[in-house]
């Protein structure tokens, strides 16, 4: 999304030298780039495996360590000014944008169990609320940014649980460990397959003999807090099935869907509530269409891999029953695009972005078309249309 990231990294840390009168060569910027999830969505929650790549739209957080315990914050996307004392806990509801910030320096105060000190910083983010993953990245670039300041070093996995820690327990969201893995572990031109329950990945790159493709994105111009969405309700469903299905199955140690057989729900899934019912068969699908889109992303054979995706989107809208009125219209006119091998949404659904594989030599077509379709369509007028490439992950740069 950004066309020249270095030119990017170099303008956040001179306006942020201009804030605060810090010599723009001594800035570090973090680079936390935002993810999507072709194949596994509302798996991880349950243990399940999922499908992630790091793309070209980021979160920037241009920092240098403050002289005391005092954070803070300014943002080019949000007005005002962040302050938080790492030595005092806040109240996390109803603060915005700062949320994110608090949240990350209580999760880092209470794991190094110390003074810690704080940092000063400017952030800016390609998308923020826009269904990329932008919460989970930019808590990743304040949690790295306060480990530089207090040289301190996180191991990958311990880094995202951290992330976890502070989405779910401070922010409030039941979010899995998809988007922080995918931020971490990503590197450019492979998918990060991520075992959920053992917290472990690995690196797919694409089949040598694949088609040239590009990713679309399409931003609805709708912004959702989760938080006000059904998504809570729809994880407790799942977990509410995981464990009626294990006592009439008699497995024990369940601590999620993904740690039951396919025939726990084929056996037993008549006997939950429609609702649970559905939201099972989203998972157990998934599961399938994760390890399948494993094969055909290495075999490089984008045609099936994209008609997974589909498959993945349509139980989203049927079993999962998300997406917004808004989403299902542009999901449907990107499905019915020529040069299109597949698309979903991305993220929860009830609002931000969809998401579309595209044959990269009609890329340029694929766009206007689109693009044209969308105007035809209410309630769209702040939509965007863009591509993104692969990413490599989370990093800490220089600005000179």
């Amino acid at each position: 999304m950004l066309k020249n990231l270095d030119q990017e990294i170099v303008k956040i840390a001179q306006q942020f030298a201009e804030q605060t009168g810090v010599p723009a060569d001594v800035i570090r910027v973090v680079v936390s780039p935002y993810r999507i999830c072709p194949i596994g969505a509302h798996c991880d929650h349950q243990g399940g495996p999922v499908l992630g790549m790091a793309i070209s739209a980021y979160t920037l957080l241009a920092f240098t360590p403050a002289p005391n315990m005092e954070l803070t914050l300014t943002s080019a996307n949000y007005p005002g000014e962040v302050r938080c004392n790492l030595k005092e806990p806040s109240t996390i509801a109803n603060m915005g944008w700062s949320r994110y910030a608090h949240s990350a320096a209580q999760v880092f105060a209470e794991e190094i169990g110390e003074t810690p000190r704080a940092l000063i910083g400017h952030v800016t983010g390609s998308l923020p609320d826009g269904g990329l993953s932008s919460s989970a990245s930019v808590i990743l670039a304040y949690l790295t940014a306060l480990a530089e300041v207090n040289g301190v070093e996180f191991e990958p996995r311990r880094l995202v649980q951290l992330a976890l820690h502070a989405e779910k327990d401070f922010v409030g969201v039941r979010v899995g460990i998809l988007d922080p893995a995918t931020i971490i572990a990503a590197r450019r031109g492979h998918l990060v397959a991520i075992d959920t329950r053992k917290t472990q990945w690995e690196l797919l790159p694409c089949g040598l003999n694949q088609k040239n493709y590009r990713f679309l994105i399409v931003f609805s111009g709708i912004t959702r807090n989760l938080i006000s969405t059904n998504f809570n309700s729809r994880i407790e469903e799942c977990s509410s099935a995981a464990r009626q299905l294990a006592t009439l199955s008699s497995q024990s140690n369940v601590g999620g869907l993904h740690d039951l057989p396919d025939t726990a729900f084929e056996t037993y899934g008549d006997q939950l509530s429609p609702a649970e019912a559905r939201r099972a068969r989203h998972f157990f699908g998934e599961r399938v269409r994760v390890t399948r889109g494993r094969s055909l992303w290495t075999q490089g054979d984008l045609e099936a891999f994209g008609q997974l995706m589909h498959e993945s989107c349509e139980s989203s809208i049927h079993n999962w029953e998300a997406g917004a009125p808004e989403l299902i219209a542009i999901q449907t006119v990107l499905s019915q695009t020529p040069g299109v091998f597949g698309s979903r949404f991305s993220g929860a659904g009830w609002g931000g972005c969809c998401l579309a594989l595209v044959d990269g030599d009609q890329a340029a077509t694929v766009r206007r078309v689109v693009e044209k379709q969308l105007t035809r369509l209410p309630g769209l007028n702040a939509a965007r249309v863009f591509f993104v490439s692969s990413e490599d992950g989370l990093r800490v740069v220089s600005a000179s």
